[in-house]
């Protein structure tokens, strides 16, 4: 196993903390949650706008957090266009660390999945 603080400060991770993807608020989403993670204050609005056919047309995300945190959204948020609203109901945590590539320990894991949160509050 990495050492976590090496491994969370890649320079990918760190790059999307600093230039995130899909930043930013939309007008009339399909869907929208807020997560909140009380240890260390994180907090993430997510929004969806999905088309007739239940396809993610477009994703934002909000909100301040570690780096750690914008960066999993950032990546995240990316992956989640023109998936299904059904494949998105089925996305599990495996899913964020796959993307993220990183070793993460139980201390910093809900920072990484703080965008998850607000995607299953928002889809059940």
């Amino acid at each position: 196993m990495l050492d976590d603080n090496r491994d969370i400060y890649r320079e990918e991770i760190m790059e999307h903390y600093r230039h995130p993807q899909n930043f930013g608020t939309m007008k009339r989403p399909t869907f929208e949650a807020e997560a909140l993670n009380p240890l260390c204050g994180d907090k993430i609005l997510l929004q969806l706008k999905v088309n007739k056919k239940g396809v993610v047309e477009q994703v934002r995300f909000s909100g301040a957090g570690c780096a750690l945190s914008i960066a999993s959204s950032s990546q995240f948020t990316e992956w989640m266009v023109g998936k299904t609203v059904k494949k998105l109901k089925t996305t599990g945590p495996d899913q964020i660390q796959k993307l993220m590539r990183a070793k993460i320990g139980p201390a910093r894991l809900p920072c990484m999945l703080i965008s998850l949160y607000a995607l299953q509050k928002m889809l059940n």
